[in-house]
């Protein structure tokens, strides 16, 4: 018997404002190319077993009205977000009820950071009956632990416990990743969470280009980017990060009268408070393990460099400072779920793959001396190339203040990547990550 395991993650579907909706039209027509191709003649189709996993954030609750819970999830809010996005994506739907017809065919949500309301069983209830079809309970099933095991040599996560701001807290799993309570009334949502819905929202609908860049942004070069573009934004995004705190404090304490207007000025100020902002949430994460064995005190270097040099570039001409921060670096979260991917593998020999998303960005890395490997399935949203330094134009910075969705000048690099497991009853499972290519019609290309 041959068996083929599927694994996606990130899809973010949405709705209300389409530039936070991450499935789009391009999306679902690869989505039912990838999802049709397990049940036809072919490499998929003649597989005896085909499991669907879509690893976390399939539904993008932070990016659906209403935004702003108290950094609270409960079920009848949870349910009034998913009702808007099921009536906004039912071709998604209708295209997994489709594919769980096929005998041999099955579907296992994993919980993500942006979808941690599947914890709730209403929510869960409702996306059964969305699905809907004669086999949907007994072939459509979520994962009620932080991780999945598919195979015995297979260990699969969203990724979001290896990132401080999106870490699952206590009351979801224990340490071990087992489940406290399977159907709670109430969520506590990671502190990164609480920060996009209450302070960060406005950012992510004017300058959504942040959330698509490929390689991906970190917050400070964003803020320091904003500090030129939009300063007003900073200002107004650093008040609303004051209600945050569990004592008053003033936003931008430390800026004289008009030096909101001095880019430098504001970038420091702003960093300041978001500084202060990571410390106090770092008290209240008792729970918080720094993947690997990065110390604090190199990781706090590493941000002093970092803040240093922006700073600096702040102070060139407006072309230049947007290519110095433009410039790629190491992101940061990215090797925080890379380093905790792989100490899930160096701790258990038996495994051979571990597989995240989360980070929205491809990624293969061979460990063991080749005998385990982590893969990351990267992001279906649409991916845009982050401009090198020769290409910044006086041009590309105004579209970059006004984005006009309609006239893109960034370069798309959207792929629509998924890992491929082969197994047979009892022997050692065969991963690759692939990528779809040619939407409804399509095949698939294999990466590595």
């Amino acid at each position: 018997m041959s068996n083929i395991t599927l694994i996606i993650s990130d899809l973010h579907l949405a709705y209300d404002h389409t530039i936070l909706d991450g499935f789009g039209e391009r999306q679902q027509a690869a989505f039912e190319g990838l999802t049709s191709a397990a049940g036809t003649a072919g490499p998929l189709g003649h597989a005896d077993e085909i499991e669907l996993v879509i690893n976390g954030d399939c539904f993008d609750f932070l990016a659906t009205a209403p935004y702003d819970t108290g950094g609270i999830s409960d079920i009848s809010t949870s349910v009034e977000k998913l009702n808007k996005i099921i009536a906004a994506h039912t071709p998604f739907f209708e295209a997994l009820r489709r594919f769980i017809e096929t005998p041999g065919r099955h579907v296992t949500f994993i919980t993500g950071n942006h979808d941690i309301e599947l914890r709730f069983a209403k929510v869960r209830e409702d996306i059964f009956t969305a699905i809907g079809g004669e086999h949907v309970t007994e072939r459509v099933s979520f994962c009620p632990t932080r991780y999945y095991r598919p195979l015995p040599d297979v260990y699969i996560e969203h990724g979001n416990h290896y990132d401080f701001w999106n870490h699952a807290i206590r009351e979801i799993w224990n340490e071990n990743g087992q489940p406290l309570d399977l159907n709670p009334s109430t969520i506590i949502l990671p502190v990164g969470s609480h920060y996009f819905q209450h302070a960060a929202h406005p950012i992510s609908i004017n300058y959504a280009y942040f959330d698509r860049f490929e390689p991906s942004m970190n917050s400070m070069r964003q803020i320091g980017l904003l500090c030129l573009l939009n300063p007003e934004i900073i200002v107004e995004t650093a008040k609303l990060t004051m209600d945050l705190f569990s004592e008053p404090r003033k936003a931008l304490a430390g800026l004289a009268p008009g030096e909101e207007c001095i880019p430098g000025k504001l970038f420091e100020q702003a960093i300041i408070d978001f500084a202060a902002l990571q410390q106090e949430m770092s008290s209240r994460k008792p729970d918080w393990v720094e993947p690997g064995n990065v110390g604090n005190q190199q990781a706090q270097t590493t941000t002093m460099i970092e803040f240093d040099m922006l700073r600096e570039a702040l102070k060139l001409p407006l072309v230049e400072a947007v290519a110095a921060i433009c410039t790629p670096t190491t992101y940061e979260m990215g090797e925080g779920v890379a380093t905790g991917m792989q100490a899930a593998l160096k701790q258990d020999p038996t495994l051979r793959y571990a597989i995240a998303g989360h980070t929205h960005m491809v990624r293969i890395d061979s460990i063991s001396n080749g005998t385990q490997s982590y893969l990351n399935t990267a992001s279906w949203t649409a991916r845009l190339a982050m401009p090198a330094p020769g290409e910044i134009t006086p041009a590309l910075i105004e579209w970059f203040r006004h984005p006009n969705w309609e006239n893109v000048p960034l370069r798309d690099v959207t792929q629509f990547i998924f890992a491929m497991v082969n197994s047979t009853t009892g022997g050692a499972s065969s991963a690759s990550l692939c990528v779809w290519e040619g939407g409804l019609k399509g095949s698939y290309r294999v990466l590595a």
